[in-house]
């Protein structure tokens, strides 16, 4: 028995030190540091002038890299609830010069919906404390942030088959666009899977608070705020005009927020001509392309400079 137990605990050691010796070269992977694009966090730069939260929409809207003369910083991540805005741009909020301009993206999936943290809750243990996020879990921190080799399931291909480098940007490859009935069943999906049962009431004033949490997080830290709504296709919005009720509701919601923040800018591009009917700015029906981001970058940062609030 004692040489069973011997050979036991010699076997499940060698397997402990291979576990962590192929957790150690996954945790090196390409894939794995650019998984939802949070590699970024790794490398903030200070004395950040401009930067943004928010989901996709932002994350692939704002391509700094051409405003390079700006210091520039992009906190957004795919889904992004507002909770975690916030808590991203509290933990990180020393990278920032006073007078920074922080975008605030007002999305239409963000005025009705409730926040769903749970989907997304895991990415964060790779970037913030326990007392910053929602819920926490000692188990889930282990398995997404410092064994992921046990969470990874078939990604553990990676170990032989990892990413290029150029690959891990979140612009990779988004050169492509939709168009005729391809893009008008993704923006029907869209507006279903953003559209509420109680035509515009849920999370209403859930949302209006979390956003005004993050404003005042922004006056508090000497911060300008401004609320932008990224481009969103004609085709998009034409569905949304037949629903006859998300606009008032979508407009209701930022006149709330300006009424109560009197000094808010909101820059709202959403049914801009200049870009809603030049599909090929878009990858689908709500993000832009990268041609799309370079052109709305650059628009974005030529009104922060016409209105005084960046210098360079």
């Amino acid at each position: 028995m004692k040489q069973f137990i011997f050979k036991l605990s010699i076997f499940c050691i060698l397997c402990s030190c291979i576990l962590l010796f192929l957790n150690k070269i996954y945790m090196k992977t390409n894939y794995w540091k650019s998984e939802n694009n949070l590699y970024k966090f790794n490398n903030i730069p200070n004395d950040i002038e401009l930067s943004n939260i928010g989901s996709s929409h932002t994350v692939y809207a704002m391509k700094y890299d051409f405003v390079p003369e700006i210091k520039t910083f992009n906190f957004g991540l795919a889904a992004q609830p507002y909770f975690y805005d916030y808590q991203l741009l509290n933990k990180f909020k020393n990278h920032l010069i006073k007078q920074a301009v922080i975008l605030i993206p007002i999305s239409y999936f963000g005025i009705t919906q409730e926040e769903q943290y749970s989907l997304f809750r895991k990415r964060y243990y790779r970037i913030l404390t326990r007392s910053e996020m929602d819920y926490y879990s000692f188990k889930e921190y282990l398995l997404y942030s410092k064994y992921p080799i046990l969470s990874a399931g078939m990604n553990k291909t990676r170990l032989f088959r990892d990413i290029k480098q150029e690959q891990m940007s979140p612009f990779y490859n988004r050169t492509t666009s939709l168009n005729g009935h391809e893009l008008y069943d993704y923006c029907l999906q869209k507006h279903n899977d953003w559209t509420t049962k109680d035509n515009g009431k849920t999370g209403y004033e859930h949302n209006i608070l979390a956003v005004s949490k993050i404003i005042d997080l922004c006056y508090s830290n000497s911060f300008i705020p401004v609320l932008i709504t990224t481009p969103i296709t004609d085709v998009l919005n034409d569905i949304y005009e037949e629903d006859g009720d998300f606009f008032p509701t979508f407009e209701q919601f930022t006149t709330d927020l300006c009424n109560k923040y009197p000094d808010l800018l909101y820059l709202d591009y959403s049914r801009s001509e200049e870009f809603s009917h030049n599909h090929e700015l878009f990858a689908d029906g709500d993000h832009l392309n990268n041609f799309g981001a370079e052109k709305f970058t650059q628009t974005v940062v030529n009104e922060l400079r016409s209105r005084g609030l960046l210098k360079n």
